[in-house]
């Protein structure tokens, strides 16, 4: 289907005609003769007939002048995104002062023949932080509110040579727990805990997987410490020491031997105050919770008996962008005109860091040759002769300085400060990257590239794939957004209009539906006064199996995400609507799918084969792009919210698969993940339901492929 040439004005003769004709009687209500055969009538047809000449040759000029039109109104193509990930550093042995990893370490992928390396850099200064412990609490668990609960102090007793700890009950109860409390935050720290326990005698638990939790205080809840499944096959990979571990990187059994475990602390960990008897105890707790995962799952007849812990730094974490970083780029010198402008060399620029000791900012040597730092504004409108301000455009490099204009009274208006002249001119630093190719995957990025700054770290990679690189908006795309920008002017009115400008907040955004809400009936059949909009984040694959990592984002993530959405919008819609804004609910399936394909009695049976496993490929992919929470749908533009999939919308889509004779089967089955992140399918339906707020999402389809 070949690409529709963007429209500047929709509108035709007959839409000019009426539209003139409703506006006769607010103008002129005397003039009530509104037939063809009327002589105003004819000259509203003659001057429409003249409009709609000219809006045809408007809507048929060059790309140049087009895009010269959007960019008269603000508009601008988006510039490429760059991905982000999570690096984990390992360090060679546990360290007994303060390791500061800087900001700005680089850590890329592998180079081939084929394929360049890619770079990340970190974002943020990593603190390795050495645990202190500071107290250690044991709370007894008994019916009612949490306040219910009975703690006792045992810091004292946990320092002496030979403690022995009951860390639950004597009768263990489901929520007993005891607390580590930590002097400093350890958020984003990988802890190792050496753990003293005395041998109990056949407990009656699974050994193998024991009933505890160990959680965090994220500052609004406890959350668990498990390590994602994805997550536990790189560390087992990567490091000698957690491969002997058991499946949640503990080999005390249940407390029940003495042993070690490891624990990532995510980076929202935060400090918490905990009361007991008169005292306020503030720490970083860490907390190991009994109870079961699972029904019938078998429990504790007898408290773990505790006898020492000690606490070691083996590891941290850190956000990185795929960008690389240029310092201290000079740009010339100033000729103490208006309106200069100078170009970086490494376009696209990101975003600049204003933090730190180097902010990211335009600087302009003085006399005594010390540089003054500029300010980025948008736009030289609200700037004053004496304000040393700039803009800098992302995607081309381009950096202008205020620009003097002559008002209508015939006076001339210095917009911006001009930089004095002969003076040097300099970026004190930005970053330059970005693109789809950075959304690499799990386990890629293990190439340091500043060793000087990492001797005391074993190994670099990241858990996680990378994601939310894209690329930089097209020339046709920004066409098609051009007219969309120019009718929402960014004031949000519509159902439209507030879906597309949550998507213009963040890249992260691949999709916003506004969902409406019902109507409370105590307010007597008012509509409700707040907009729900919810967010599905950019995923890299569309033709293979989303990881749920990649959707079901972490708590920090998420927020961030509906933060930057909700700050965006709420510039730009009503003064009385409230935004409640949060992510979309998906829902697993996994399709079973047989499918009958011709005889081929003339080919080797190694052929056929061969022709069966390509088909059952193709039929994977084809379900994979269908049922897709972004690109996939009847329209390819997402699986719709609260649609229902059934068989005659998968019948067809396999049929068409090139080879397939006929579809024979296809049936459905939900697919649910437990805390630890365990796949749980069930049974096999025809038909699979949604709610307002779910989207589907593929899981692993099973395809069987047979000759007729």
């Amino acid at each position: 289907m070949p690409a529709t040439t963007p429209i500047i004005d929709p509108r035709h003769f007959q839409d000019l005609v009426d539209e003139a004709k409703r506006r006769i009687p607010q103008y002129c209500p005397e003039w009530t003769d509104h037939n063809v055969s009327d002589p105003g009538v004819t000259l509203i047809e003659l001057f429409s007939w003249m409009i709609d000449i000219v809006l045809y040759r408007l809507n048929r000029v060059p790309d140049r002048d087009y895009l010269k039109f959007l960019e008269l109104v603000g508009a601008r193509p988006h510039p490429a995104v760059p991905a982000g990930a999570e690096l984990t550093f390992w360090l060679s042995a546990p360290q007994s002062q303060l390791i500061i990893i800087p900001r700005g370490i680089e850590v890329a992928t592998r180079q081939t023949e084929t394929r360049p390396a890619i770079s990340f850099t970190t974002d943020t200064e990593m603190r390795l932080r050495v645990p202190k412990l500071r107290y250690c609490l044991l709370a007894q668990h008994h019916p009612g509110p949490p306040e219910s609960d009975v703690f006792s102090d045992v810091s004292e007793r946990l320092a002496w040579e030979r403690s022995d700890i009951s860390v639950f009950q004597e009768d263990p109860k489901e929520g007993d727990t005891f607390y580590l409390g930590y002097e400093e935050n350890l958020g984003g720290h990988a802890l190792r805990f050496d753990l003293r326990c005395e041998t109990l005698r056949a407990p009656n638990i699974n050994q193998d997987d024991p009933p505890i939790t160990w959680e965090f205080w994220n500052g609004d809840s406890w959350a668990p410490l498990q390590v994602p499944e994805e997550e536990l096959t790189v560390l087992r990979q990567t490091e000698p020491e957690c491969q002997a571990l058991g499946p949640r990187l503990d080999d005390t059994r249940g407390l029940n031997r003495d042993g070690r475990v490891f624990l990532v602390v995510p980076r929202t960990c935060a400090m918490s105050e905990l009361k007991v008897d008169t005292r306020a105890l503030t720490a970083c707790w860490i907390r190991c919770r009994a109870g079961r995962r699972r029904p019938q799952e078998r429990f504790y007849d007898r408290s773990p008996i505790l006898q020492g812990v000690n606490t070691y730094t083996i590891g941290g974490q850190v956000t990185a962008s795929h960008s690389f970083e240029i310092p201290a780029e000079v740009l010339g010198r100033s000729d103490g005109t208006p309106g200069q402008t100078f170009s970086l060399l490494y376009p696209p620029v990101l975003p600049r860091r204003l933090d730190g000791d180097s902010p990211e900012t335009l600087q302009v040597q003085l006399a005594d040759s010390s540089w003054e730092p500029w300010t980025e504004v948008e736009s030289f409108g609200d700037s004053s002769p004496t304000d040393s301000h700039f803009v800098i455009d992302e995607l081309s490099g381009e950096i202008r300085f205020g620009p003097r204009l002559r008002e209508p009274n015939g006076e001339e208006r210095q917009y911006g400060r001009v930089p004095p002249k002969g003076q040097p001119i300099r970026f004190a630093a930005y970053r330059s990257g970005g693109g789809a190719i950075g959304n690499v995957g799990r386990a890629t990025l293990t190439v340091p590239k500043s060793a000087s700054n990492l001797a005391y770290v074993k190994w670099v990679s990241n858990l996680r794939a990378a994601t939310g690189g894209r690329d930089r908006e097209t020339i046709e795309a920004f066409k098609l957004r051009g007219p969309k920008l120019i009718r929402s002017r960014e004031v949000a009115v519509t159902r439209g209009d507030f879906e597309y400008l949550a998507r213009e907040a963040t890249p992260q955004a691949a999709r916003v539906a506004c969902i409406p809400v019902a109507v409370d009936p105590k307010t007597n059949g008012n509509s409700p006064r707040y907009v729900r909009l919810l967010i599905i984040p950019s995923v890299p694959t569309s033709d293979e199996r989303v990881p749920r990592e990649q959707l079901e984002l972490a708590p920090e993530v998420r927020r961030e995400l509906c933060r930057k959405v909700r700050a965006y919008v709420e510039e730009r819609c009503p003064l009385t609507t409230e935004l409640n804004v949060g992510v979309a609910d998906y829902k697993w399936v996994s399709a079973r799918v047989r499918l009958v394909v011709p005889a081929r009695s003339d080919l080797e049976p190694v052929q056929r084969e061969a022709i069966r496993t390509r088909i059952a490929e193709d039929a994977r992919r084809a379900l994979f792009q269908f049922i897709h929470p972004v690109t996939g749908g009847p329209d390819g533009e997402g699986w719709p919210f609260g649609k229902a999939l059934t068989m005659g919308d998968v019948y067809p889509l396999l049929q068409s698969v090139p080879g397939v004779e006929y579809v024979e089967e296809v049936r459905f089955r939900p697919v649910t993940f437990d805390v630890g992140g365990r796949r749980q399918v069930g049974s096999e339906e025809r038909l699979l339901r949604l709610g307002s707020t779910e989207v589907f999402c593929s899981d692993l389809h099973d395809v069987e492929v047979v000759e007729e």
